[in-house]
């Protein structure tokens, strides 16, 4: 889950890339998820892992990107025209506190190093993300409608996912994703963006896509959708960490210390209680 964050966290860095080189986030995304189906595709056709999935999970893996990584990706994207990054990541970060309390809800509670994580990790994400900016109505609608899509995501992905092998799960996923992303690119017929948006896309569908979504759902159903949720908030503090080594970022005390929060966050809502003794004498 955690290398499942690292993938994820290199998103803004090939998107920076991409956008330098005139992509824009419907460019981008056709890029992404069209390369990772392709890619992903061609490592099940070459372990003969093709055939074998019932019609009907094939028709909810692919509505799972249609409804889930597509839908996320746009309304993020287009938060973004109305809010700031910070705040737009900020809000976004409510989903682990959503996906804890449906976990609450469906009796498979965390334990309480598991709620002090939780909360650790969301008071680090907020210092980590610095200090929020600028907003409007409709930018705060659209990001809590991502998160709240995601948080959808999780938990429908954990159920149907399972009856699956991970890269089995992300190939029809990124290719429900990519055919919502190459319609809106065939209606819309943005400008064609140039080799380094590619170069750029296809970062972004190795790390960012196979990678990320597949370790995801390859430690989903191990840890459960709550402690996985926690564990994506590494996600900011790698992300953190690559724009200070690749775009020369510097860190703040008040970031630093964020990360700091949220690395113990993520490691204390992987403890489990222990267990109270009982009298073995009768």
């Amino acid at each position: 889950m955690a290398l499942s964050a690292l993938g994820y966290a290199t998103n803004p860095i090939f998107g920076k890339f991409a956008y330098g080189a005139g992509a824009n986030a419907v460019t981008l995304g056709a890029i992404r998820f069209t390369v990772a189906a392709i890619g992903l595709w061609l490592i099940l056709a070459l372990q003969g892992k093709t055939r074998g999935v019932a019609l009907g999970l094939r028709a909810r893996l692919l509505a799972l990107g249609v409804l889930g990584l597509a839908m996320v990706s746009l309304l993020y994207f287009t938060a973004l025209e109305h809010i700031d990054a910070s705040l737009a990541t900020g809000l976004f970060y409510t989903y682990p506190a959503a996906v804890a309390v449906v976990g609450l809800l469906r009796g498979d509670g965390l334990s309480r190093w598991g709620i002090v994580g939780l909360l650790t990790t969301a008071a680090g994400t907020w210092m980590l993300l610095g200090t929020l900016g600028g907003f409007t109505w409709q930018g705060i609608l659209l990001i809590l409608a991502a998160a709240g899509v995601y948080t959808a995501f999780i938990i429908v992905g954990e159920r149907w996912t399972s009856q699956v092998s991970p890269t089995v799960a992300a190939a029809h996923m990124t290719s429900g994703a990519a055919l919502v992303y190459l319609t809106i690119t065939l209606v819309t017929q943005p400008a064609l963006p140039g080799a380094g948006a590619y170069l750029a896309g296809a970062g972004l569908s190795l790390c960012s896509t196979i990678l990320a979504i597949s370790t995801f759902f390859a430690g989903l159903p191990m840890i459960g959708p709550a402690r996985a949720s926690i564990i994506s908030t590494l996600e900011p503090v790698f992300t953190t960490m690559l724009a200070v080594v690749l775009l020369g970022d510097q860190l703040t005390m008040l970031q630093t210390a964020g990360m700091a929060l949220v690395v113990t966050g993520a490691v204390a809502a992987q403890w489990r209680d222990t267990p109270r003794a009982t009298a073995q004498q009768t």
